[in-house]
């Protein structure tokens, strides 16, 4: 299985690799060709297993299995350097979730005194465990693979939180059930933005949409990662596979993997049991959370790829790289796609424009009415859809530069999202300004090389890199409003509404 898994893992290089041969222009555009190539093959990829995944979730139901009495819960709030206010009201809404059966522990990993102090007396006075570490080793793996070595043997389960993820009075009356299974290795429910007060977090709120509601439904007990709030393990689980790996930045990802190649069962509950959480607010912040997203995810492919892993759940994982390699580096190079040929008249792919216009619209459109008609019923549509890809656009820079971090074998430091800022972000966006620029340019010059060439096949591929011109511009011109917008207070809808005339 290892090694039908990894023949499919390289299939789309491979194939990339054949229809460049074939259809290079030169060899000093050669590199242009292949990437293009593989964006579109590795889109294709993602698109069937997202296909893949609609259809499981067709199956998709809230089943609760029995009820277990007598488990007893450790519930972690993790915490670095947050505002005091924030972590104390998370606090109080996961001890008032807990009703007695277990204890909540803050670990606490803040390094600025000021902080530390305020979150223990505060802990002191509400009979909260507050741990505290000397060192920041493993950072978050490693302050809950701390606290469970000192107090996990008197619990059965552990639930996680991050500072900002407040759950509902009756979380764990929803959760616990699932753990009559005794290879349930751990729950996960959704996370839910709710202090969307910029453009930036509303497109961070309607980007989770199809993922929480179509793709991990659909990865129900297979493949269901943690998500690394919201989640809870089973304690034995977690040892089985030896704890969480300090050295990963995505380490939910990264048990989750393990613990799927050992046979647990992970169980995605789609109910907002969570009240509160807050998304980033600023290009800035969200460009950061991305790039910790995506290195921490190019990270554990070397695991995927040797994991014992049904290939229903390979597909699932490795399906996540795919997703990151194409927001990233391929994006990049679908940008100067366009730029190279509309602005220097460089061709890089030969094939007949119409061949492909004929092979590509359908493919487009099919994949476009799969998603809308996955996503249909919820709070998505066109707006959603615009916000989603704006922010999209947004991300792209900063997973591209942890591709690059990923294969020069470089460390990116943990560092947690920038919460309650929503500062405008004129530096963060000067990569997709200088490309915005480049684009406009490329379509004033296409234009009137449209209108003076005579030839059909050459006027054939300016009318296709004109539309893909205008396809990046359209979400670029988003992309750059968004992020230099500050914040509203304004309810959701009617400010969503402003944000998109």
């Amino acid at each position: 299985m290892k090694a039908l898994n990894i023949l499919f893992f390289l299939s789309p290089f491979l194939i990339a690799l054949i229809f460049t041969i074939f259809t290079m222009t030169s060899i000093y555009l050669a590199w242009l060709t292949y990437f293009i190539w593989l964006a579109m093959v590795v889109g294709a990829y993602v698109a069937a297993n997202y296909t893949s995944t609609y259809i499981r979730s067709k199956k998709y139901s809230l089943k609760h299995v029995g009820e277990v009495k007598n488990l007893r819960i450790a519930a972690f709030v993790t915490s670095y350097n947050e505002d005091p206010k924030i972590v104390e009201e998370t606090l109080l809404s996961v001890k008032s979730a807990l009703r007695g059966r277990g204890e909540v522990f803050l670990l606490d990993d803040s390094t600025k005194k000021e902080i530390a102090e305020e979150l223990k007396n505060f802990c002191e006075k509400n009979g909260i465990t507050y741990v505290h570490r000397e060192n920041r080793k493993g950072f978050k793996a490693g302050a809950i693979n701390n606290a469970l070595k000192l107090y996990g043997d008197k619990y059965d389960l552990v639930s996680i939180f991050d500072a900002d993820q407040r759950p509902r009075s009756d979380y764990f009356d929803h959760i616990i059930p699932y753990f009559s299974d005794p290879k349930v290795g751990f729950v996960q429910i959704p996370q839910r933005y709710t202090e969307t007060r910029s453009k930036i977090a509303h497109g961070a709120k309607f980007q989770q949409e199809p993922f929480l509601r179509v793709i991990m439904k659909g990865r129900n007990i297979v493949s269901a990662f943690s998500l690394g709030s919201g989640t809870t393990f089973r304690i034995d689980a977690v040892r089985d596979v030896g704890y969480f790996d300090e050295s990963a930045i995505t380490e939910d990802a990264e048990i989750s993997v393990r613990m799927h190649g050992r046979g647990w069962k992970s169980i995605y509950h789609d109910e907002q049991l969570i009240w509160y959480g807050e998304p980033p607010l600023d290009a800035a912040s969200y460009i950061q959370q991305q790039n910790r997203w995506a290195f921490g995810n190019f990270k554990i492919t070397g695991k995927i790829l040797r994991s014992d892993l049904s290939f229903t759940a390979f597909f699932d994982y490795i399906s996540g790289f795919f997703y990151w390699l194409k927001e990233g580096i391929l994006t990049l190079f679908e940008l100067i796609a366009p730029v190279v040929f509309l602005l220097f008249k460089q061709g890089f792919i030969a094939m007949n424009p119409y061949a492909y216009i004929l092979a590509y619209i359908p493919y487009m459109i099919i994949t476009f009415l799969i998603f809308a008609f996955s996503i249909r019923g919820t709070s998505y549509g066109v707006r959603g859809f615009l916000a989603h890809q704006a922010n999209e656009y947004l991300a792209f820079f900063g997973i591209t530069m942890a591709f690059i971090s990923f294969l020069l074998g470089r460390k990116i430091p943990f560092k947690v999202t920038p919460k309650g800022k929503g500062m405008r972000s004129f530096k963060a966006i000067i990569p997709h300004i200088i490309i915005f620029i480049l684009l406009i340019a490329s379509v004033v010059n296409g234009s009137y090389w449209l209108l003076t060439s005579s030839l059909p096949t050459e006027r054939g591929a300016i009318a296709v890199n004109l539309f893909w011109a205008l396809w990046h511009i359209i979400f670029l011109s988003l992309t750059i409003y968004f992020s230099l917008s500050g914040l509203k207070e304004e309810n959701e809808g009617k400010y969503f509404e402003e944000a998109l005339q």
